[in-house]
């Protein structure tokens, strides 16, 4: 990987509404240069282990990010990860957003029609 990025005053963002075993989440992926830039992560409700954890996940996933790493190696590696409560993890709907949000930047397709065709899947 290459140097961090500086983080720019303002960017473009894509937030993506998901629904993982432990609730609603919402994924903000913000861009530069037409490319997924830094990831935040919100649940529906406050607080807790799982809001620490999911924090901890977006910083880490930013910093790739911002340091050269491909996107699709995010997702990739956030993919499939399941939890007693089976596939739905927070950590796969991550990787859902970030993946659908990546396929909105280079294709033009309308993310909202994405996102619909994922739910249908």
């Amino acid at each position: 990987m290459t140097r961090k990025v500086p983080r720019p005053t303002a960017t473009l963002s894509f937030t993506v509404q998901r629904r993982s075993h432990c609730g609603k989440l919402f994924i903000t992926v913000t861009t530069r240069n037409q490319k997924p830039f830094e990831v935040f992560i919100r649940f529906g409700k406050a607080g807790g282990c799982s809001s620490a954890m999911a924090d901890g996940v977006a910083r880490l996933v930013s910093y790739g990010l911002r340091s050269g790493l491909d996107p699709r190696e995010a997702v990739k590696a956030l993919a499939g990860i399941a939890c007693h409560h089976g596939p739905k993890t927070c950590l796969n709907e991550v990787s859902v957003a970030l993946r659908l949000v990546l396929r909105h930047l280079e294709t033009g397709t309308d993310l909202n029609l994405l996102i619909s065709e994922e739910e249908r899947s």
